[in-house]
């Protein structure tokens, strides 16, 4: 039996089991081929992307820089901000995985802004990861406001935002706020954790002179590349398919979520895990975000969707 013990983030599973522990598009986009094949022309070259930046700068009315995804932000993050980190008690492990390596104190509690002092970092996921939960502009505002107002340093991460039904196709520049930095990744909404693509707004103009260059490589500038191409027609298809087995989900379990991924809570988590590993099905343990007894599972594509649900339905677990 495979060994989900040390899977902190989930995706670590048999190429023929049915992956529902990371909370990815389950389509992949018709121009994958594109990606790989244009590839090769960057391969045996150093790369510079600086002419992409501007493009999706232009794009977004901001000053965007590109990184090998949220992860590589992070770093970036915690290497020039020098205040302490405040978070949810159930935030993405990343967050303060990467902030103790910078020697950050870390303070986790339902409310952060509680325990906020000048100068220190607090971090909104929205939507939350793991509860599936988007905050509204005006909830976003205000919590930008009351941050500021203490001193602090708002960070919006909102890796899950394309998921959200009826979000405007230019959400990238509504939901962009004054002196609050934005970590953005493509990796969640176009199904391709592999390739390493997301970008940072920082509007200190701080981390961009500790980025590292060519982070990306030759299949992330060529994915980049496609991506701005593409100018979302992917994500409107696929995420209409999202939606409607969301609804599914919330109408057949009753569950709560604003996207692609939602909390579960079991009796015995241990053996839930085990009767769907045996039918080589995974879900994501909620241990690491501090919640026992719980969950996660990304929704996927019908067929696969129909096959869990029917599990969850008879489980008395």
């Amino acid at each position: 039996m495979h060994n989900f013990e040390n899977v902190k983030h989930g995706g670590n599973v048999p190429l023929s089991w049915i992956d529902f522990s990371i909370s990815v598009n389950p389509y992949k986009p018709n121009f994958l081929n594109s990606i790989l094949n244009n590839s090769e022309k960057y391969v045996d070259k150093y790369l510079y992307y600086e002419e992409l930046e501007e493009k999706l700068s232009n794009k977004l009315n901001v000053n965007a820089k590109l990184t090998a995804g949220t992860t590589e932000s992070l770093y970036l993050l915690f290497s020039v901000f020098k205040g302490n980190l405040h978070i949810k008690d159930t935030s993405y492990g990343e967050y303060e995985r990467v902030a103790k390596i910078f020697n950050k104190k870390i303070y986790k509690s339902k409310d952060p802004l509680k325990t906020l002092k000048k100068n220190d970092l607090i971090i909104l996921n929205n939507p939350e990861n793991p509860t599936g939960k988007y905050y509204s502009k005006d909830y976003v505002k205000d919590f930008i406001h009351k941050v500021l107002k203490k001193g602090g340093i708002p960070i919006i991460d909102d890796a899950f935002m394309d998921f959200v039904e009826n979000i405007e196709d230019n959400w990238e520049t509504t939901h962009t706020y004054e002196n609050t930095i934005h970590l953005r990744t493509y990796t969640k909404s176009y199904g391709l954790p592999g390739i390493r693509v997301g970008y940072f707004i920082d509007p200190y103009n701080k981390m961009k002179k500790v980025k590292m260059p060519w982070s990306l490589g030759a299949i992330g500038v060529s994915f980049m590349e496609e991506i701005l191409k593409d100018n979302r027609k992917f994500l409107k298809s696929s995420m209409k398919l999202i939606h409607m087995e969301r609804k599914k989900f919330i109408q057949k379990l009753n569950i709560k979520t604003d996207v692609n991924f939602f909390l579960f809570k079991t009796k015995n988590k241990r053996s839930l895990i085990e009767k769907l590993s045996k039918n080589k099905m995974m879900i994501r343990d909620c241990t690491s975000f501090g919640l026992n007894n719980t969950v996660r599972i990304a929704i996927r594509t019908e067929e696969e969707n129909i096959k869990l649900i029917d599990i969850l339905l008879k489980s008395s677990v």
